[in-house]
């Protein structure tokens, strides 16, 4: 009986401490500073000022649309064929 009262108390812990670290972790996201110039891709990526990435891929096409981030902004450039494009945006 006591081992499940013991079981008990340690999953509560545990839940109770869940979502208390998902809270201090967006915290941290949210106070998070870009280098001077790069972009911001999604909520979690950053991209380097002059960097490029491929994004809306076309699966059927295979084609994908570049984008360069200068001075914090994304930039479309000319589009690329999957094989030979550059990393996705944000992943």
């Amino acid at each position: 009986m006591r081992a499940m009262s013991f079981v008990k108390i340690a999953l509560l812990a545990g839940a109770v401490a869940l979502p208390a670290s998902f809270s201090v972790a967006e915290a941290k996201g949210k106070a998070m500073k870009l280098p001077p110039g790069a972009c911001a891709v999604g909520k979690k990526s950053v991209l380097a000022n002059g960097a490029i990435c491929s994004s809306k891929c076309d699966p059927v096409t295979m084609w994908c649309g570049d984008q360069l981030c200068a001075n914090g902004q994304l930039v479309a450039v000319l589009p690329c064929f999957a094989p030979f494009c550059p990393p996705k945006c944000g992943g």
